[in-house]
């Protein structure tokens, strides 16, 4: 059976965060199920509200029309937004639980560490900094405020995690000690915690420095030295905030030097041009040749120009050419050229490593030569970002507790289900008439402000809802077609049975509005908590699914597509079933895709309110303005 296609914004997701549909909960005013939905998959919320590099955004469909959905800027939103009410998980009664030694406190060991605890295992986590957070240390804290990083790191702790910081492996203690004090299992998720050397002359000189223990004794609020020209060798993200960095602490001129041309540099592009409006200097396919030192101090870097950085089937093999020299003034040198594992943890062990030194591991099961030793993170895959290793932390934790639970070692389970493909260009076409919001793409990270709240939900209402469309129930369609005459995007395929194409249809909500069968439903909404009685429930509020807000505590809540679809007897059923005031809450009139909705919800409220004065005098009928729309009306 071939898997049902999910939407392209969470099959980019390394671990599958369902983004549109926290994103329409955004829209609706629901943040505290909108933080359930973030936190179910990523217990590093608040961390990738910031640092993320939004795969997600790069796959959405609504870039097909404008620009993607601004999913980070609303996640960030919601987190803010729900502060101390985060959802809480507690670990699971286990039979027999056993004892798990996780080395590394960075998003991999902390995610893994944190699932084996809620599977009932008692976790003890150790890292040979001084608090936790691996490499998420290494990141400038005005793109990484610490109180983020504390708070995620907090709620993981908080399932009864022990932490052992300025524990070194290799030093202090090591992994094969671990399994012999009475541990049955350890990760290893130590990350590329060591900086990368290059054979020029001149290396090694005084300010000659490497990036990541730079970068970690600013962080750690350790006394750091800075030239006042700075050059930073690399062209990565970490390249990246070395030279922001730097230019933070004082430098006046900073320099970023990197082999690859503008096009093939790894950093981030929105990064690079942040880092370039900063003042920073960006020298593309350029080479560190030497280093010119005067007195024991540099004075100079000679640079050479690059011919090429890969060769002809793409593999990293820079070629340059030596006659063309340049000369840049600097005092000091960052060296930023890529990251290394850490191997200490293993001495003392069984396992084995390679010719290069590598450690020897399964890439699909993560376990070394040492049958209870498992590798997990950057030191097993390569560098990658915050997510990744979120991702890789779920896959370990899944592996090794089966591994504790039934000896049995295999590969997690593979997510086999396919992106949904991009819109048909007819459906693009259409799409742009129906629904003509364009919005600005997301300004850069560290001038990204939080979005207030009408921003949010008028945001979060540009998601299309992606596989969140019509569900026609075979056993109610009686295959009248008026579902396929009225859908706006053709989505609607006649057959046996009549079906909704989950590549154009976009929940719309159109056809399950007029369905006079009722068989038709939307996917996304899940039902709703059971109602109190009607007796004890006076007030409804009939609210739009596209974005209308209500006060959910002071009564009951119907969602429809879309009030103007709504019928006279509609409302008088409402009446009819005990309550005796009905509140209308449209989505902001300008943010409505349809035009003349408003007059007609108005047209309704004002005809059934003249009819129920004649059976229920008491009855009232309001139409409520959003609170978005409050907002932003002059």
């Amino acid at each position: 059976m071939i898997p049902k296609p999910i939407p392209p914004c969470r099959a980019a997701c390394p671990v599958h965060t369902e983004s549109g549909r926290y994103a329409r909960l955004v829209a609706e005013g629901r943040y505290d199920e909108a933080c359930e939905v973030i936190c179910r998959t990523n217990p590093f919320p608040s961390v990738c509200a910031h640092i993320c590099q939004r795969p997600c955004e790069k796959q959405c469909r609504r870039t097909q029309l404008d620009a993607a959905v601004a999913i980070r800027a609303l996640k960030r939103f919601v987190i803010a937004r729900v502060g101390d009410r985060r959802p809480t998980r507690q670990p699971a009664p286990n039979p027999r639980p056993a004892r798990v030694a996780v080395v590394g406190a960075g998003p991999a060991g902390l995610t893994a560490a944190y699932d084996l605890r809620l599977r009932g295992h008692r976790v003890s986590v150790f890292d040979r900094l001084d608090r936790p957070g691996g490499m998420l240390n290494v990141i400038p804290r005005y793109r990484l405020p610490q109180e983020a990083m504390d708070a995620d790191v907090g709620a993981i702790l908080d399932t009864g995690i022990d932490l052992a910081c300025n524990c070194e492996m290799g030093r202090d203690a090591t992994v094969g000690e671990l399994l012999e004090r009475g541990f049955e299992a350890a990760v290893v998720a130590t990350g590329l915690s060591r900086s990368r050397g290059i054979a020029v002359p001149g290396f090694g000189a005084q300010r000659f420095v490497a990036a990541i223990p730079w970068m970690m004794d600013v962080w750690l609020g350790n006394k750091v030295d800075v030239g006042r020209r700075v050059a930073v060798i690399g062209g990565g993200n970490v390249a990246a905030d070395v030279a922001r960095t730097a230019r933070r602490l004082g430098a006046d001129h900073v320099a970023m030097i990197c082999l690859e041309s503008d096009e093939e540099m790894p950093a981030e592009p929105d990064e690079v041009a942040l880092a370039e409006a900063e003042g920073i200097h960006v020298m593309p396919r350029m080479a560190l040749k030497r280093v010119l030192n005067s007195d024991g101090h540099i004075a100079a870097i000679e640079l050479m120009d690059v011919v090429s950085v890969f060769d002809a089937d793409g593999r990293f093999r820079p070629t340059y050419d030596p006659a063309r020299i340049r000369t840049l003034a600097a005092d000091m040198v960052i060296l930023s050229i890529g990251q290394a594992p850490d191997r200490s943890w293993a001495r003392g062990t069984s396992v084995h490593t390679d010719a290069r030194g590598r450690i020897v591991a399964d890439r699909q099961t993560h376990q070394t030569s040492s049958a209870r030793v498992f590798v997990a993170g950057e030191s097993l895959r390569g560098p990658g970002s915050a997510i990744e290793a979120v991702a890789d932390g779920h896959r370990v934790a899944d592996v090794v507790a089966r591994f504790l639970e039934s000896g049995e070692v295999a590969p997690p389970p593979a997510d086999e289900a396919p992106a949904l493909e991009p819109f048909p260009d007819d459906v693009v076409e259409r799409l742009r008439v129906l629904d003509p919001v364009a919005t600005e793409a997301e300004p850069f990270a560290s001038s990204e402000p939080l979005l207030d709240e009408p921003s949010a939900r008028r945001e979060g209402g540009r998601c299309l809802g992606c596989m969140a469309g019509a569900v026609i129930d075979e056993a109610k369609c009686a295959a009248c077609l008026t579902c396929f005459r009225v859908c706006p995007l053709a989505a609607v395929e006649l057959g046996d049975p009549v079906v909704a194409n989950p590549a154009r249809c976009q929940a719309c909500g159109v056809c399950a509005s007029v369905c006079p069968g009722n068989a038709i439903t939307l996917s996304v909404w899940e039902p709703r908590e059971a109602e109190p009685a009607h007796a004890e429930q006076p007030h409804v509020a009939v609210v739009c699914i596209h974005g209308g807000d209500a006060d959910e505590t002071a009564g009951r809540v119907v969602r429809v597509p879309c009030l103007s679809r709504l019928k006279p007897v509609d409302l008088l059923r409402l009446l009819g079933e005990g309550h005796r005031s009905i509140s209308l809450h449209p989505c902001a009139r300008d943010d409505c895709k349809y035009p003349a909705a408003w007059e007609t919800i108005e047209s309704l409220a004002a005809y059934v309110q003249g009819l129920a004065a004649r059976a229920w005098p008491e009855a009232r009928i309001e139409l409520c303005v959003p609170r978005a729309q409050e907002a932003v009306s002059p």
